[in-house]
């Protein structure tokens, strides 16, 4: 029998009263199925599980002895407090904890809290070994093997992975203030262990990925919005080296910092590891959940993708001194560029990188520019061209020269 129209109604009805009150907290987010395809293993833990997402995820499980141990540690470092006490303050912020995440988890608020509890001190405690290695155990299981920590910094910085910036601080401030010669402040530790130097922050970050984010970010505020805009475009750097273009490796800071004048183009130096994917992945996913008008990362591996077409962009850069390529050879390099952006959007009118690519293309229309690049590539690119071009000159001047003498000597006669 079907349902009457009030039924129907009923149903609907009480569905929307169930439903979740959006929260202007939410930062942690899933990672959206388009982008997840196209490398699913970039955005998944592969040895520690950190907040609810892939908590009891059965690969993980080997991990969750070492955490509580790490969590003893921890409770007889901060002895200031007792257990109850550091369940109370998460247990005190468990609402607004539980908003940060897109969705909305079955879990009891006990198992919840137990959670939440024990992944904070766990990332206390490595940032403290990482610290000082003084504080590390004698059977330290995790920094007793490099490729153990160095897979626990991967996953840290997972967008799926993430605690709440604020609870970690919160439980770190509680243990250890006030501040003294024994516990440096939570950013100082989060910076040593991320090996960024944090900058002076705009705001508190919302968690480890969005910390990252703000220690990448460009040293010049962003261009005023033009709309409408076209979609961003510049030339290959095989392309901007053959228009004469100069390309060299920039001294500033941030590695965002890409600029172009007077027919130079300065990007900072780039060093491609088989981690760096999985880090700039999971950077845009943030962007382009959270910050989309503001996508920097993602204006940056969008201009990146147009200045390596090919394996022979890569090698130009690597010859300037730019590009340090641990992939294997240039055509993974130039593959990881293609695939980064593959599935995302931007918001053109705040391309950060329009004026350089608008820069880029003028020059690169000159025909004096061109020419000049084309004399100086063909004939001026080896000793022993430059060698051969003066002696021919020197020759058909002397040629000149003893013409315009016989002329002379003719006229006088």
């Amino acid at each position: 029998m079907e349902p009457s129209s009030k039924q129907l109604s009923d149903s609907i009805i009480s569905k929307l009263s169930n439903l979740r009150p959006l929260s202007s907290h939410c930062c942690i987010y899933r990672v959206p199925e388009d982008l997840c395809s196209i490398n699913r293993e970039a955005y998944r833990p592969v040895v520690v599980s950190i907040g609810p997402f892939h908590y009891k995820d059965e690969r993980l499980c080997a991990m969750e002895e070492y955490k509580l141990t790490y969590l003893k540690s921890f409770l007889t470092r901060a002895k200031s407090h007792n257990l109850e006490d550091y369940v109370s303050v998460v247990k005190g912020r468990e609402k607004l904890v539980r908003e940060c995440y897109v969705e909305e988890f079955t879990l009891s608020s006990g198992g919840f809290v137990e959670m939440v509890l024990v992944d904070a001190a766990f990332i206390i405690e490595v940032f403290l070994r990482c610290w000082d290695p003084g504080l590390r155990e004698e059977n330290d299981r995790i920094f007793a093997r490099p490729w153990m920590i160095t897979r626990v910094g991967c996953d840290i910085r997972l967008e799926e992975n993430q605690l709440p910036f604020f609870i970690i601080q919160e439980l770190y401030d509680f243990a250890f203030e006030p501040y003294g010669l024994n516990y440096p402040y939570f950013l100082d530790i989060t910076g040593k262990f991320f090996r960024v130097a944090p900058r002076e922050l705009r705001s508190e970050p919302k968690h480890f990925v969005d910390f990252l984010h703000a220690c990448y970010l460009p040293s010049s505020p962003p261009p005023e919005p033009v709309i409408p805009s076209k979609p961003p475009f510049c030339f290959s750097v095989s392309y901007l080296h053959k228009a004469g273009v100069k390309i060299v490796p920039a001294k500033e800071s941030s590695l965002l910092d890409i600029t172009f004048h007077e027919g130079v183009l300065r990007i900072p130096k780039i060093d491609l590891q088989d981690s760096t994917e999985s880090l700039w992945r999971n950077l845009v996913v943030f962007e382009q959940c959270h910050y989309i008008e503001n996508s920097y990362i993602t204006n940056y591996l969008v201009l990146l993708d147009c200045l390596i077409d090919d394996p022979k962009d890569v090698q130009i850069l690597i010859e300037n001194g730019i590009l340090t390529n641990r992939l294997g050879n240039n055509e993974n390099a130039s593959n990881l560029f293609t695939n980064l952006v593959k599935q995302i959007n931007i918001f053109e009118p705040n391309f950060y990188y329009r004026d350089v690519c608008q820069q880029l293309n003028d020059y690169c229309s000159s025909t004096w520019h061109k020419n000049k690049a084309m004399l100086r590539q063909k004939y001026f690119n080896h000793p022993w061209a430059v060698l051969s071009v003066i002696s021919t000159i020197v020759l058909l001047l002397l040629t000149v020269i003893q013409a315009i003498t016989g002329v002379i000597s003719i006229i006088h006669m």
